[in-house]
């Protein structure tokens, strides 16, 4: 009993100083997001779906609370209102009786919906990769009430009064003497049912005015950096400056050089086998990655006077290139749900974001951190308006959004806390969020095992 009145005081201290309350609300967050990320997206939606809404009424109504104590920072209280508008707009969505239902739609056939359009399937197009068979893109080609001609295909939503109407599938039809998959007639090809998926978002303004915040608030970081010097392996920059001379380290540069434009021309030529940029998988991931690392070595440099030559070259050679063995380097094509304009945007941002992060962990361009949590934040806004466009649903509570819903909290209580950390706790925090940077990354892997939407990853 003794050491839990120790916890429960220690707790009660970190509550009385500027940032605690914040703080604890915010790695709470994170073990639960953790939590929910083993259940699978199914069993996470089914938690929330329970017991959630006051919750995160509560929350909201924190954060709106906290708010009121931060004008004199302008980052946190921009973070702290857009969290509170995101959850808010989810509450208004759970409390509105979250409206939204499917249509299966055969040719000819004709459904409402909810009553404000009706739509007639005039015909179900499936576009097929020539080599592979594979499905490219799937469409409906609809009449609304007055005639005029709609399609809908994956990415590609209609907005029909206050519901949004997507692509979400299709279905074999079956004919009904024979029981076998019916077939056109003249054509011989199979005949589908399309399946919409109809939803009324009526907390979704709340969202949009939420992420714009949000970014708001991280690009106040990244864009104030860091006046404390450096600390950890990369050094003190003039010590550094001292080695450039010597042949070892010219050697060093010369073979980092040569690593970058291997990556380089691997990364090209990736790209041009499989005809689009080559950021679908783990393996591509990596490439990316070693791509940019030369570049990001320049920047801190020039930007963070540090020469982060070692801790790059050790990060390239020991990590980036010998994982992207292990991984599946096979050439696929793109599936419909990414063939988007937020593809490149958001997936570079994570890629850009998770290097700066864990660099920052090695002790190289610490400065940079709030750079990295700024494009931690857009990958995670850009993938929630990506989710909406091509789902219908910003959040699927999907284990690969609440690892990376967890990166993001545990780095933006850590920026609570910033200012007054020591080089020490700050660099515990610093290798910390590292470590759930490569978890999240490994995660990517390990969704196979559970269901989610980003399986194919």
């Amino acid at each position: 009993m003794t050491r839990v009145f120790q916890l429960v005081r220690g707790a009660a201290a970190w509550c009385r100083k500027p940032g605690g309350v914040p703080f604890l609300v915010l790695a709470g967050m994170a073990v639960v997001s953790v939590a929910l990320a083993c259940l699978g997206a199914e069993g996470a939606l089914a938690w929330a779906k329970s017991y959630a809404v006051g919750v995160l009424a509560g929350l909201a109504a924190l954060s709106a609370v906290v708010c009121s104590r931060m004008t004199g920072r302008p980052a946190l209280l921009a973070l702290h209102l857009g969290f509170a508008l995101v959850l808010g707009g989810w509450v208004v969505n759970e409390v509105a009786g979250g409206e939204e239902g499917y249509l299966k739609l055969g040719p000819g056939q004709s459904g409402d919906v909810a009553g404000q359009e009706q739509l007639t399937l005039e015909a179900f197009v499936i576009d097929r990769w020539e080599d592979t068979g594979t499905v490219r893109q799937y469409t409906s080609k609809f009449r609304d009430g007055k005639g005029d001609a709609l399609e809908i295909s994956v990415n590609h939503p209609a907005h029909i009064g206050p519901w949004w109407v997507y692509q979400s599938s299709y279905q074999e039809m079956e004919n009904p003497r024979t029981g076998e998959v019916a077939r056109n007639p003249r054509t011989g090809e199979p005949l589908y049912y399309t399946v919409l998926l109809c939803v009324k978002d009526a907390g979704l303004p709340l969202v949009a005015v939420g992420g714009v915040l949000l970014l708001l608030g991280a690009f106040g970081y990244a864009a104030r950096g860091d006046a404390r010097p450096p600390v950890g392996v990369a050094g003190d920059s003039s010590a550094n400056s001292a080695r450039a001379g010597r042949a070892p380290y010219r050697a060093v540069r010369a073979l980092y050089g040569l690593a970058f434009l291997g990556a380089v021309a691997m990364l090209v030529h990736r790209g041009i086998s499989t005809g689009h940029p080559p950021m679908q998988n783990m393996y591509e991931f990596l490439i990316c990655t070693a791509a940019l690392l030369p570049a990001l070595t320049f920047v801190s440099a020039r930007w963070d006077r540090q020469d982060t030559l070692l801790v790059d070259s050790i990060l390239l050679a020991v990590v980036l290139i010998p994982v992207g063995f292990f991984m599946d380097g096979s050439v696929k094509h793109l599936m419909p749900a990414l063939q988007s304009p937020f593809f490149v945007p958001h997936v570079g941002a994570y890629v850009i974001g998770y290097v700066l992060l864990v660099r920052a962990a090695m002790g190289a361009g610490r400065r940079l951190v709030g750079l990295g949590f700024f494009l931690l934040t857009l990958g995670l806004v850009l993938g929630a308006a990506w989710g909406k466009v091509c789902w219908g649903h910003w959040w699927q509570f999907d284990p690969k959004e609440m690892w990376s819903l967890a990166t993001w909290l545990l780095y933006a209580a850590y920026f609570h806390l910033r200012p007054r950390l020591s080089p020490r706790a700050d660099r515990v925090f610093l290798v910390a969020g590292a470590v759930m940077v490569v978890l999240t990354l490994t995660w990517i892997n390990l969704s196979r095992l559970f269901s989610g939407m980003h399986s194919y990853a």
